[in-house]
């Protein structure tokens, strides 16, 4: 629950200044943000994303050593109650509003695309370091992450939404952990 404080704070903030600085309406502010359902299309790429991010997961899982896996910071909450399930998704939601629909939609709009993209993934990956002071062989965990980050900020780009980039981050934070306790 922190996190979407801290997530949401920033998000927020601009929500306020953009609305009422330059007199756009709330209603601007929030299309700038991504807050717009996207299309269908949208959602079927999302899969499609989604199931791209767990093929990371597989990928990247063996190569962290399974003590690192184990290690008492690193965590893959399988969502086994409703509200572990809430918290997952709230999470993957609140990240997407933030890293997609704020930072990826600033900053692709004044950089394009390309540089926009790779400059939101990589600030995408500052939360995340706090995985390598677990345990430095967590790394290949930071390249799916980035990797992720750039997927996800392509459909941002493509969808002018942050939605469906939040459906595809949610179903991969809610499988990726079941996935992992097969692997493990």
């Amino acid at each position: 629950m922190t996190e979407a404080i801290v997530y949401g704070l920033p998000v927020l903030i601009y929500l306020v200044v953009q609305s009422h600085r330059r007199r756009l309406g709330l209603r601007t502010a929030l299309h700038r943000l991504g807050c717009t359902p996207g299309r269908v299309t949208d959602y079927v790429l999302a899969v499609g994303l989604g199931a791209v991010q767990l093929a990371l997961f597989l990928v990247v899982v063996p190569a962290v050593p399974v003590a690192t896996l184990d290690s008492p910071g690193m965590v893959f909450p399988v969502a086994s109650t409703v509200s572990v399930a809430a918290g997952v998704v709230l999470r993957a939601v609140m990240e997407e509003l933030l890293f997609r629909g704020l930072i990826a939609g600033v900053l692709q709009q004044r950089w394009g695309l390309l540089r926009g993209n790779l400059v939101q993934a990589a600030v995408f990956l500052l939360p995340h370091l706090i995985l390598l002071a677990v345990d430095l062989r967590a790394w290949p965990i930071l390249i799916m992450q980035f990797l992720s980050a750039l997927l996800l900020g392509w459909l941002r780009h493509r969808s002018n939404s942050f939605l469906p980039g939040a459906v595809a981050h949610a179903a991969a934070n809610l499988l990726a952990p079941v996935l992992a306790q097969e692997l493990l």
